[in-house]
Order: structure tokens, then sequence, then C-alpha cells
């Protein structure tokens, strides 16, 4: 039994000028760039990126109070060190006398003197 040999690849290569001319392989995005497009796409819709992306929102009060908004886990704590998973990145919060207030599946009050705010 003779096997049949499929001549679509080759036909591919032969034809640049046709139908296949448009779909090359598309490589991967990376996170930088999906974010750029996410953020793109929210421009366009007038809507604030952190809806589409999930972006974290931290909103400090002073040096003594901050509202940790869409995270995903707490990856480490103690009174001087907090990191936080976000969907698109790290967050550690250094300072002295750190305290949770409380925290829900997607907000999180942190309380004591804060130093330093980093995106890892």
């Amino acid at each position: 039994m003779k096997k049949l040999k499929s001549s679509h690849n080759e036909f591919k290569k032969n034809s640049k000028n046709t139908l296949y001319k448009g779909f090359a392989k598309k490589k991967k995005t990376n996170e930088y760039e999906k974010q750029t497009y996410l953020e793109e796409l929210s421009n366009r819709l007038n809507l604030p990126a952190d809806i589409l992306a999930g972006a974290p929102i931290i909103t400090a009060t002073g040096r003594n109070e901050i509202c940790l908004e869409n995270y995903k886990g707490i990856i480490e704590f103690n009174s001087d060190l907090l990191r936080v998973q976000t969907k698109l990145c790290r967050i550690c919060i250094e300072g002295k006398n750190l305290n949770i207030l409380y925290f829900t599946e997607d907000e999180m009050k942190i309380t004591g003197y804060i130093h330093s705010i980093s995106y890892q």
C-alpha cells in the first residue's frame, strides 16, 4: 500500500504572494507587550486600566497607611517587610512595625512606618 504525502507545506513555501502571505507565525507576546495592549484598549474604550488588566492599585495615606487592591496573595510578611504577588508583578513594602489591619480576596490595609514601596 502506498502512503500519500501532503503537498500543502510545499505549496505554502512556493506561493509567497498568495493567500498564505499574511499568515506568518506570530511570536509570543511577553508580559510587557500584553500590558501595553491592555492599556491601549482601555484608553480607546475610556475605561480605567485596572479594570481590564487587573493592575494593582496602591493608595498611600501619608507614611503610615497603605491600601492595596487587586493582589493575588501574600508571599512574605513580617514587621519589616511585606511581599505581595499581583497579576502583573510583585510589590515589596518595607518599613517598621508593619501590620495588616485587614485583608479580603482582593484588598488589604497595611499600617506602620513605611520606608519604601517597590515593584519587582
